[in-house]
Order: C-alpha cells, then structure tokens, then sequence
C-alpha cells in the first residue's frame, strides 16, 4: 500500500522503516528488503524524491513508478514517496526500528539520530551491502563518442544541486561524535589529527600572509599561530566564531569562500581551503576557486575528497555515507582545470611535499608574477 504523508500518523509504532533512492532497484537492495522484515515486524520503505536522486545522476525511474515497483515486492508492506528530510518522515511516522545498511555505521546524520532518541526508534544498521546503484550506473553507462551524453548528464546535475544551508553547520556539527574516529573540531582533536602538519606549511610556503578560507571553528588558525603564523579564516557558518579559541576569534569573517567583498585581491600570499569543495555545487566550487586565485599573490592549497571512480571528466557524485553535506566529489583533473582557466601553475614539488600523508587529496597551485 502506498501511504501519502498525512497517513503517516496512523502508523505510528506499526512498522519498521527502511529507506533509501532505490534507482535503479538491484538485488543487494532486494538482500536489504528481506534483512529488515526478518526482524518480523512490517515493513515501510521510504523512497528518496527525485530531487535527491538527480544530485547522484540521472533520474532513471522517476518516484512515483519507483513506488509503484518496490510497494509490489513481498517483504515491502507499505510504501511512502518523501518529499522532505528523512529525519521528518522519521518523525511523522514514528517506526519501531529504523533500518539502514552497515556502511551507515558512525555516518548517520546528527538530526536523524537524535530524532530517533527522542522517539525511541531503535537504530539496526545490515550488514547486507551487495552493490551500489551510482557505481552500477557508472560500470554499465555507454561510451559518448562526441562527448555530448557526458555534456547534457552534467548540464542537468549543475541545474538541479541546491546549496547546503548554513543551518547544516551548527555547533553539533563541529563537536559532536558522530565523526568517525572522533574527527571533531576541538583543540585536542584537532591537534591529534594535524600532528606535524601546521609546521610542514609553515616549511613549505614560508608563508607571511594567510588566509584559510572554510576555516570552521579556527582550529587551523590556531595551531598555525602556535608556529608564529598569524592567519585569518572565513567561514559560512555562524556557529564558527563561537567555538573558535579566543586567540584566533576575531580574526574570523562570517562569509561565503565565493564572497568577492570580504578581502582584496593579492592580498595573502598564501591562500587555503580545505575539506571544502566537497560541501559546495559544482557553481558553487567555479566561484570558490575564482576567488582563491584573486585573493592570493602566490599560492594557493586546497584539498578535498575527489570522485573515487570516475569514468570522464565530468563525473561528479556525492558520499552522504561519509557526511550528508558531501554533495560534490568531482574529479580531480576537473578541479585542476578550474585552476587552470584562472592562470595559476601547478606546483607538483609543492604536493608531493605538502602531502606528507599520502592522501591524494592535495592540489598546490602558484600564481605567476613579480611575486613569484
């Protein structure tokens, strides 16, 4: 039976929930189905909207059919399309378990968690992971010779991302522990996390000036200070200048990384963000970058997590597994080429060195001039 959200309600502590986009459906989906109803308690899934599916690719089976497939399955006894955040339908419908898939494990999204401990929805997390639909889509997609079903899937992906909301970025966001291996933005965290970092830029650029763009609560600002560097930050979320060391506090700026008003150009000779990209559209990132290359009179550091497979240029894909607000991996040499069309240089010996870890996610840029 397919339920609309106002019937939600009457099925409160009737069901378990299972959830997800399901397109296209697959038979580690159909593994998935049959784990959740042998816990012996009915069965709603929830299907993602076709906004959400089209920021992973091409809708391929638009929503409302998708309902109309999996509602037919035996172990699916209700079926209900979302049109909000799961976390909402969590709380319309009240289950008695909400079942997801074990790659899950410390990657919830804080709001469905605690959504979940306030109603007392029991968490089971399957481990019945078989495939995945984007990495199927991906395998079996046909070639385009003249590029142009490549142009026209990355045309309807850019026109359909929307921007994360600065509200995403709270102050649980930051220090709460829902990271995995305690990935928070505390001092102490921070501080384990960068180990020799700080120092190793600090070797590498030589910097005087800089300016760490994404900057979250200051934690680099801070460690960097204790090298003698005196940076600034910018960040989207308001949270950040209330949690950041009152040693580095007011030399935050509440902004967006593409705000070209916020400082002028050439006006750091070393300019980072990192960990960012992944959080912005791909419009988004263009900006971002533009603004990078103007602000800095040298160089520029970025990392961020790239598409792990892509079959073209243009691939873009998401990792909500990871953090809900990784809606943009692109690929790396898509990135570079961003760099590229702003008249920067890269600096190979310059990654190789900054990327002591070996994490692949390291791109240095230079700007030529007198300054360099």
């Amino acid at each position: 039976m397919i339920l609309t959200t106002d019937e939600l309600k009457n099925y409160h502590g009737r069901v378990a929930m299972v959830d997800g986009a399901f397109d296209p459906l697959h038979h580690g989906h159909i593994a998935y189905f049959r784990a959740a109803r042998a816990l012996g308690t009915k069965l709603l899934c929830n299907i993602a909207p076709d906004s959400y599916v089209s920021t992973k690719h091409p809708v391929l089976l638009e929503s409302s059919r998708r309902a109309q497939v999996i509602d037919a399955l035996a172990d699916i006894d209700y079926t209900h399309v979302s049109h909000s955040e799961t976390e909402t339908v969590l709380r319309e419908l009240r289950p008695t378990h909400f079942i997801k898939g074990k790659d899950w494990a410390g990657c919830l999204p804080p709001e469905q968690e605690r959504v979940c401990s306030e109603l007392g929805i029991e968490i089971v997390l399957l481990d019945t992971l078989l495939d995945s639909s984007s990495a199927r889509l991906r395998r079996y997609r046909p070639p385009s010779p003249d590029g142009e079903g490549e142009v026209s899937v990355f045309e309807q992906l850019v026109a359909d991302q929307r921007p994360v909301e600065s509200g995403h970025y709270d102050a649980e966001y930051f220090v709460s522990d829902w990271r995995e291996e305690n990935n928070d933005y505390t001092i102490e965290a921070r501080r384990r996390i960068e180990g020799r970092h700080p120092a190793v830029i600090k070797e590498t650029f030589q910097p005087t000036r800089v300016l760490d763009v994404g900057c979250g609560p200051g934690m680099l600002l801070f460690l960097l200070q204790e090298q003698g560097i005196v940076a600034d930050g910018v960040d989207f979320s308001p949270s950040c200048r209330e949690l950041a060391p009152p040693e580095v506090k007011e030399r935050i700026k509440t902004g967006t990384t593409a705000d070209p008003g916020l400082f002028a150009d050439n006006s750091y000779d070393l300019v980072i963000c990192r960990e960012v990209m992944e959080h912005l559209t791909v419009l988004q990132v263009r900006d971002t970058v533009r603004n990078l290359c103007r602000v800095t009179s040298r160089y520029v550091y970025v990392t961020t997590r790239f598409h792990p497979d892509p079959a073209g240029l243009l691939d873009v894909t998401t990792q909500f597994e990871v953090d809900p607000s990784h809606i943009t991996l692109l690929n790396k040499d898509f990135l570079r080429v961003m760099f590229v069309l702003e008249g920067l240089r890269r600096r190979l010996d310059l990654e190789s060195t900054i990327d002591w870890m070996g994490k692949g996610r390291v791109l240095v840029y230079e700007k030529p001039g007198p300054a360099a």
